[in-house]
């Protein structure tokens, strides 16, 4: 299985590493930030560096959707999954149109519900995995499996 891992530097980045049993045996590419965090980290691992920052920012959401087109077009993974944060929802996006499965990881610290990442996913996404059993219970269609941290 051919797997691409989408998410911000930072958090976003350690929960996606913290998913490594899951990951770890498959052919698979990052896209992230080019931040210390995850260049010291990805060494030997095939990556992209997405454009930041992300959060509100409709010039780098675009310069996303089209490198998220550019990537996934060229690389067809069997699925995109994603942490977090708005680096994910392009890829989500474009995933879901070339039909490869999706899945979107919420982060732990939403309690109360989706962040604003999740709720543009939402609709789109094929699984959509809570941390919370109380925000599972919020959306039809999110799913509790335990935490990743």
């Amino acid at each position: 299985m051919k797997l691409c891992l989408v998410c911000s530097s930072g958090g976003h980045f350690m929960q996606m590493r913290s998913l490594e049993g899951l990951w770890r045996e498959h052919e698979r590419f990052w896209v992230t930030f080019p931040q210390k965090d995850t260049k010291a980290l990805l060494k030997g691992e095939r990556l992209y560096w997405a454009y930041f920052p992300t959060n509100r920012n409709l010039k780098n959401f675009i310069r996303n959707l089209f490198l998220a087109v550019k990537i996934l077009a060229r690389e067809r993974p069997d699925a995109v999954v994603s942490t977090g944060a708005a680096v994910g929802v392009p890829f989500i996006y474009v995933g879901r149109v070339l039909g490869i499965t999706t899945v979107y990881v919420e982060s732990l610290t939403r309690v109360r519900g989706l962040s604003l990442s999740g709720k543009l996913v939402y609709p789109f996404v094929d699984h959509l995995l809570v941390q919370w059993p109380e925000v599972a219970g919020m959306y039809s269609r999110a799913r509790y499996r335990g935490r990743v941290v």
